[in-house]
């Protein structure tokens, strides 16, 4: 017996040093930033993965210049990966430099159900071209139950609310600094009045529209003084979202995201006596970027594989892609561990939106869906560089400090 163990023992370590010898494949994934606790998203994905597929190492990377146009700078258009996390305002670009692989035949047919808003914005001439993770889009945050917090559907609702002479409340919250913020309001605003992508597109080759500007002139006179027009609070990313959370305002604008933050300055930051906006105190409902029925713009993350990846880095590349959208992903990402908070991040996914556990972590995801599936999405050619030249001039032509 005792010369059959050691058998074994010397096949079993035989075994174990000709697997070691067989190097593991490398698969390098750039994964969009900016979303709450990156770092830990990006290691529960790998480390998911590598459950499934132990022959493979997941090199992830979060990509610091994601926006910026530089090449010297690397952002998302530049950058060296394997899989590539695309927002939708950078799709037209990827396919116009051919920076994107056709995805294996009936890749898409193995995927859960998309929500409709994602699988537009991911597909071209009737083909998916990537695959979806999240969607985001601005809603009116406020807190709930206030006085005055009813009706909020039209420009002068929210002055009657929020004005600051004579307000119901103490003051709206919104970043109107900086280009990609400027920019995005701008192009929230001409869709919403134009009612249709093309109708919106049509509007950007132009000057800013006065009334638009007027209009932000209004949304500013709603805030607190001092807050809008900083580019340092610009920088900050969840600077608003957080000083809502310390009751400097009664609403703010943001992605549901950014719910995130407002929890994490309440239970990390705040002191007891502060009396700090909690999970139960916050209300959602669409922003009126323009009297009448909302069409909120919507925006897409989605998974792509660069061009140049073929053969076994391929399989790979689809491998984790399918599994980065799948349910246990999903869950995974988005029910909190215990002492952790939910990230509040909207899925493209049908079954992840409708999961029991995730929706029990985050009940606020049945208003932020209402809201988001009345909007549209508009991803054209140059669309970042367009609205920064926008962003530009109305940046020019508002207060430069309030």
């Amino acid at each position: 017996m005792a010369l059959r163990a050691k058998l074994l023992i010397l096949i079993l370590l035989a075994s174990s040093a000709l697997h070691a010898a067989v190097p593991r494949r490398v698969l390098h994934v750039s994964l969009y930033p900016y979303i709450p606790q990156p770092e830990a998203a990006a290691l529960s994905l790998k480390q998911g993965f590598e459950r499934l597929h132990p022959d493979v190492i997941v090199q992830i990377t979060l990509n610091p210049n994601y926006y910026s146009q530089v090449p010297a700078d690397r952002g998302v258009l530049f950058e060296d990966a394997d899989v590539h996390e695309i927002d939708v305002v950078f799709l037209s670009d990827f396919l116009k430099r051919h920076k994107l692989a056709p995805l294996p035949a009936h890749f898409a047919d193995t995927l859960d159900r998309l929500e409709p808003l994602a699988r537009q914005a991911a597909t071209r001439d009737g083909a998916l071209v990537a695959v979806p993770q999240w969607m985001c889009t601005d809603f009116l945050i406020f807190r709930a139950g206030a006085p005055g917090t009813t009706g909020l559907t039209s420009l002068d609702g929210l002055e009657h609310a929020f004005a600051q002479r004579g307000a119901v409340l103490p003051g709206l919250l919104i970043d109107l600094k900086g280009d990609d913020t400027l920019g995005e309001l701008y192009l929230s605003t001409v869709l919403a009045e134009a009612g249709s992508p093309e109708g919106a597109e049509a509007r950007l080759g132009t000057a800013p529209d006065p009334v638009i500007v007027a209009r932000f002139r209004r949304l500013l006179a709603m805030e607190p003084a001092g807050f809008g027009r900083s580019a340092d609070y610009d920088a900050r990313g969840t600077f608003y979202a957080r000083q809502f959370a310390r009751r400097a305002g009664s609403a703010y604008l943001g992605y549901s995201e950014t719910v995130n933050a407002v929890l994490a300055e309440t239970a990390i930051s705040c002191r007891l006596d502060d009396h700090c906006v909690t999970a139960d105190q916050i209300g959602v409902a669409a922003f009126p970027f323009h009297d009448g029925l909302p069409k909120p713009l919507v925006w897409v993350d989605m998974f792509g594989i660069d061009s140049r990846v073929h053969g076994q880095a391929l399989a790979d590349a689809a491998e984790f892609i399918r599994y980065a959208v799948s349910q246990a992903a999903y869950r995974a990402l988005l029910v909190p561990q215990p002492g952790e908070l939910p990230r509040y991040l909207l899925p493209a996914s049908v079954a992840a939106f409708t999961d029991a556990q995730i929706f029990h972590a985050a009940p606020l995801y049945t208003q932020f869906r209402a809201i988001m599936e009345q909007g549209a999405v508009i991803s054209a050619p140059d669309l970042p560089a367009v609205l920064h030249r926008v962003a530009a001039l109305i940046d020019a032509d508002l207060p430069s400090h309030h």
